[in-house]
């Protein structure tokens, strides 16, 4: 039987017994070490007992803080500096655009000039060096020289130093991370984790904050921000932070010796051609286009269609010697960037130019009868000649979208990224690769065709604003985008046995090319009214939607391949 309860006295307080616990108390020590596992402490902390925090840091530096806030403060400022603050129209800004972007091309020749050729007794560390004083004469340059002294040749010459900036500093560091995997095979994924995991821990906030600073302070600033950046690549060569041993100075003969060693080898060989290839034409193209680009337009654009083509056959027959399914994978991924052009002239129809802009495209009507007024009372300078009526694009209920918009595109566009992937991962397992990238292709073609409900402005006719529209957008292309890409390196990793990857770094030009083929095309100018821009603007639509569906016969059925 249940015992009775106890009676409690009059005036006695009542006692509740207390519930034994059933877990020890969580002790300080124990909630450090949980703080230190969220916040990466852990994992910083056991990186640097295997390699030292001096070269963890110097991955930091170089990834986090020269590639992840100095690429999105320069590529962020790039378009507003070209377009509004030089005033070149987008054909001018896709020849410099991909003139600029001709070091990501020469990444592999960095890699093995590095490896052949010591500067000082050592391979990577004066590169890194050389790269950031580059990087600085370069940002000084932009931020220091007036928009109006700036010519384009001259601004793709310093876009040109901003990027080699970026780009050897990325191979030194993964050639030191190979290196160190060899040795602690244990922690290489770590170490990939350290530097991609420092790219956008220190990318987003400068990405959210960079619409902002050009909204309210213009776009040369982000030049001037970026300066930090290149100072901080500096930091471990002239520290010795990456940990290489200074050998005596390699001569001519040793120099010599090691670049037979490259040429012996028939994988090396092949490899070592094609970027030498792709590196020589993506030069040749882009001085070609910054030149005479906009003098001789037809002829150029001519020029660099054949030769775009030229190139893919030549890489085919380079490196099908290695292997006919990697050379198959490599051209898939050169012409998937050739075959899909990029033009900045959707951008400049359609963004607000920065606050301290001479285009005042996008004020508004009280804003313009101020200016007028203070023209009038010669407490303003006049426009200059030729320039368009002040609030022209508002009074024609153009886009007008402010540079935070367009950086929050870009916080939604890399979070797009993940669903995409995890799309892939959850719902299309099942499918087989032909089939995710048909469907993704022919959906990223009608998405594409979606630009001309947004040129037409039949978006407003539907109650749909234009930021909505724009975020719509990004966001379908990010998930359709990464659903295409990832079953395609699958696929190839599937077939050939390998992934790729060291292949495919080669033809990358891929990459830059776009901007230079995506020029070859009327784009309009200003001073021209508005309602021609459609053409140009809806043509330029149509051609990129039916390239998405260019490069697709390149993946062939093999036997026994799940495609």
């Amino acid at each position: 039987m249940p015992s009775s309860p106890a009676r409690v006295r009059k005036g006695e307080p009542i006692r509740v017994p207390c519930a034994t616990p059933t877990t020890r108390p969580v002790s300080m020590a124990t909630l450090l070490r949980r703080a230190d596992s969220l916040t990466g402490r852990a994992f910083l902390r056991r990186l640097s007992a295997a390699f030292g925090w001096r070269y963890v840091a110097a991955c930091i530096l170089a990834y986090g803080v020269n590639q992840g806030m100095g690429e999105k403060f320069v590529f962020g400022a790039r378009q507003y500096y070209l377009l509004d603050d030089i005033g070149m129209t987008s054909a001018e800004y896709g020849r410099v655009a991909g003139f600029s972007h001709i070091p990501w091309q020469l990444k592999s020749l960095f890699g093995l000039l590095s490896d052949t050729v010591p500067l000082g007794g050592m391979h990577r560390a004066p590169y890194m060096l050389i790269a950031g004083v580059l990087g600085l004469f370069a940002l000084g340059m932009l931020t220091a020289l007036p928009a109006a002294t700036v010519s384009a040749p001259l601004a793709g010459f310093l876009l040109l130093l901003t990027n080699v900036n970026f780009a050897m500093p990325d191979v030194m560091i993964d050639a030191t991370v190979a290196e160190r995997a060899k040795v602690r095979p244990e922690l290489g994924a770590a170490l990939q984790a350290l530097c991609w995991g420092s790219l956008g821990v220190a990318g987003v906030p400068a990405g959210v904050v960079k619409g902002y600073l050009i909204e309210w302070y213009g776009a040369r600033l982000l030049f001037g921000l970026a300066i930090f950046a290149a100072l901080a690549v500096m930091v471990p060569p002239l520290g010795g932070w990456l940990g290489e041993t200074r050998r005596a100075a390699a001569s001519r003969k040793g120099v010599r010796a090691m670049c037979g060693e490259v040429w012996s080898h028939p994988t090396k060989k092949v490899v070592a051609a094609s970027a030498a290839l792709v590196g020589l034409y993506s030069i040749s193209l882009g001085v070609l286009q910054l030149t005479v680009g906009r003098s001789h337009s037809e002829l150029v654009d001519s020029l660099t269609l054949g030769g775009n083509f030229g190139l893919t056959t030549l890489l085919y027959l380079l490196l099908r010697r290695v292997d006919d399914c990697l050379a198959r994978a490599a051209v898939f991924t050169f012409l998937s960037g050739v075959l899909q052009p990029y033009s900045s002239v959707l951008f400049e129809w359609a963004h607000a130019p920065a606050a301290d802009s001479a285009d005042l495209r996008c004020r508004s009507a009280a804003a313009c009868a101020a200016l007028d007024a203070a023209v009038a009372n010669g407490t303003a300078p006049p426009p200059p000649d030729g320039s368009l009526p002040c609030g022209w694009a508002a009074a024609q209920q153009l886009p007008c979208l402010s540079p935070i918009v367009y950086t929050w595109v870009g916080v939604v566009s890399s979070a797009t990224l993940a669903g995409g992937t995890a799309l892939y991962a959850t719902y299309f397992q099942t499918w087989s690769y032909r089939s995710i990238l048909a469907t993704s292709q022919a959906a990223l073609f009608l998405i594409n065709l979606l630009d001309n409900v947004f040129v037409a402005r039949l978006n407003l006719r539907f109650g749909v604003s234009d930021v909505a529209f724009i975020f719509g957008d990004e966001v379908l292309v990010g998930v359709l985008s990464r659903l295409q890409v990832r079953p395609a390196f699958q696929a190839y990793a599937c077939r050939c046995g390998s992934p790729p990857l060291s292949l495919l770094s080669s033809p990358a030009a891929g990459d830059a090319l776009p901007h230079l083929r995506g020029e070859a095309l009327p784009a309009f100018r200003r001073g021209v009214h508005v309602r021609p821009l459609y053409g140009a603007l809806q043509l330029w639509i149509r051609r990129r939607a039916v390239r998405r569906l260019g490069a697709a016969p390149l993946l062939r059925r093999r036997r026994g391949a799940r495609l």
